[in-house]
């Protein structure tokens, strides 16, 4: 999640003698941040803290949200509420998707895609840009978030080309017209290189256009002897471990968590990406401050994440 970083849109908190930053807004006084603090590992405590006092100093209780189990250890020793919601799922490039027997359904959708003349190639942008496809992938994408229908939860508007540095653009076009759009991040977690951070396609696509730039963008990674790729969060069906709650808090937040996970389908994420071979899951958490949740906390929580009906 550190890459919310980028985002103009965000505050960044930095701490004197420490390299690094905590990325976060703040909604009802509420401090929401976006990922673990941005740091070399032996800092991340000290940074913490020190965010922790300057929430203090303007009247600002604070969440987290998407942490790893680093924080998760952090929190608890602060006294502070966690829990379990949602694994950082990565996947091995060397292992194709598309052989075996598990494979056969996700070849029949490929193919499907290929036969419609969709054609995926990486868009090497930050050395030969092409105005033209950069402003039919903007085209695009505002087409497909006018599209999105039901209950949403994201971060924010999509930025398809800033921050070039370290990002890769696989683009689907078919008949000379962008299609779909995938973007790809070099970030270091976990042991992964790359991060799978955007993709999308056009309502008008042809079906199954997101898994062919998805395999494109796999297969490039194979092809470079990477070994490992993260493909974002996927949100678990149920709470897992909730530490630093009461009773209630923890049978509330369960059902609120149940209720919240059906409208929006967050478990569908993690069932899509399963298709591409998930060989690893690290367990994310939320923390919050207050072992006593309360409205404004969830009500910052949700506006942090654009809960909406569209």
């Amino acid at each position: 999640m550190s890459h919310a970083a980028l985002n103009p849109s965000l505050s960044l908190f930095r701490a004197p003698g420490i390299d690094g930053l905590i990325c976060f807004q703040v909604v009802c006084r509420c401090a929401v941040v976006q990922g673990d603090p941005v740091c070399a590992p032996e800092h991340k405590t000290s940074l913490a803290d020190a965010f922790a006092a300057y929430c203090a100093d303007n009247d600002w209780i604070f969440v987290y949200t998407t942490v790893t189990a680093d924080m998760q250890a952090y929190a608890k020793e602060r006294g502070y509420a966690t829990m379990a919601f949602a694994d950082l799922l990565i996947a091995d490039p060397q292992d194709d998707p598309e052989l075996d027997h598990q494979g056969h359904h996700l070849r029949q959708h490929l193919n499907h895609a290929r036969r419609t003349g969709v054609m995926v190639n990486e868009y090497f942008g930050t050395t030969n840009t092409d105005a033209r496809l950069e402003a039919q992938a903007e085209t695009t994408c505002d087409h497909w978030l006018t599209a999105r229908h039901g209950m949403q939860m994201y971060l924010g508007h999509p930025r398809l080309f800033n921050d070039g540095m370290g990002r890769r653009w696989f683009i689907a076009e078919q008949a000379s017209s962008v299609v779909g759009f995938l973007s790809m991040l070099n970030v270091g977690c976990f042991e992964c290189s790359n991060l799978i951070n955007i993709v999308f396609s056009s309502p008008a696509a042809p079906l199954y256009t997101n898994e062919l730039m998805v395999t494109a963008a796999l297969q490039a990674l194979r092809e470079e002897g990477a070994h490992s790729v993260c493909l974002g969060v996927g949100p678990l069906k149920a709470l897992g471990q909730i530490d630093g709650c009461g009773g209630v808090t923890k049978f509330l937040s369960r059902s609120l968590y149940r209720l919240a996970a059906k409208l929006v389908n967050l478990h569908g994420r993690s069932e899509y990406w399963d298709k591409f071979h998930v060989v690893r899951r690290e367990p994310l958490y939320l923390i919050f401050q207050s072992p006593r949740i309360g409205l404004r906390e969830l009500i910052a929580l949700f506006r942090a994440l654009n809960f909406s009906v569209t």
